[in-house]
């Protein structure tokens, strides 16, 4: 009897702490309409689409989060990977991923869906670009990509 009260109360406190610990994300109540722009343009039936968008802001702008959902079809390079970027000069980190999210993600050839959360540090413009692994052009790997639309300025 004492071994299932005890083990019911540490099920209890993990559960607990693991709640706690949770990262506290902000609530994304506004879609944002874009109009991707071209950014390097795509061969062969390759393509990006956003589906959607949401954030903290009705527009991108300093220290909002925001949520960029969408498929990306690639069936031309054999070791790519697709990257959500800011263009904003050199310096500190100008986005971050937020908990769970990351900001790149493998592309096999095929679709492949992405869902990318993140918070805008810096100011400038914010890409989906697929990049090109086995190319090594230390001045710019990316094979295709499309802007998200107005440039991102401070609050």
């Amino acid at each position: 009897m004492k071994t299932n009260t005890v083990i019911t109360s540490v099920l209890i406190a993990l559960a607990v702490s693991s709640c706690s610990t949770a990262p506290d994300l902000p609530t994304l109540q506004h879609t944002l309409t874009i109009k991707p722009e071209i950014k390097k343009a795509f061969h062969s039936g390759d393509a990006i689409e956003i589906r959607s968008v949401a954030g903290t802001a009705p527009k991108f702008q300093t220290g909002g989060t925001y949520r960029v959902v969408g498929t990306c079809r690639q069936q031309t390079l054999k070791n790519a990977t697709l990257y959500l970027g800011n263009t904003a000069e050199s310096g500190s980190d100008a986005i971050v991923a937020n908990a769970g999210s990351a900001l790149s993600k493998p592309l096999p050839n095929g679709i492949t869906e992405f869902d990318i959360t993140f918070t805008l540090l810096r100011p400038g413009l914010l890409h989906v670009t697929i990049y090109d692994l086995d190319n090594h052009d230390k001045n710019d790997n990316a094979y295709a990509g499309i802007y998200l639309g107005d440039v991102a300025f401070r609050r």
